[in-house]
């Protein structure tokens, strides 16, 4: 993988591994750019024997399937925070009455 597909690949990664959307996007925008500049300038011969596809490929599932998690763990810390807020209106109603 030439090197500024790397380097692009390693921040995409950092960036969704830090939950840092906006940034992930452009990278991920940037990442595409690059790696249909890098297949425009491979010979037929070039494409054939690259590895290229598979190596985007598995980078984009990955980073889908990463934010994917991130929400759901979002979804399940919201829901967390709720039950927690509903405990603590219900004892704060408990012990208002329990003090008449």
């Amino acid at each position: 993988m030439p090197k500024a597909l790397a380097d692009l690949a390693r921040e995409l990664r950092a960036a969704v591994l830090g939950n840092e959307h906006e940034k992930a996007g452009r990278l991920a925008d940037q990442y595409a750019l690059e790696v249909a500049r890098q297949w425009s300038m491979m010979s037929k011969a070039e494409r054939a024997a690259s590895t290229l596809p598979q190596q985007s490929r598995e980078l984009l599932t990955w980073a889908r399937d990463v934010a994917i998690m991130h929400h759901a763990m979002a979804g399940q810390h919201l829901a967390a925070i709720e039950m927690a807020n509903r405990y603590l209106a219900a004892r704060a109603n408990y012990l208002k009455s329990a003090a008449l």
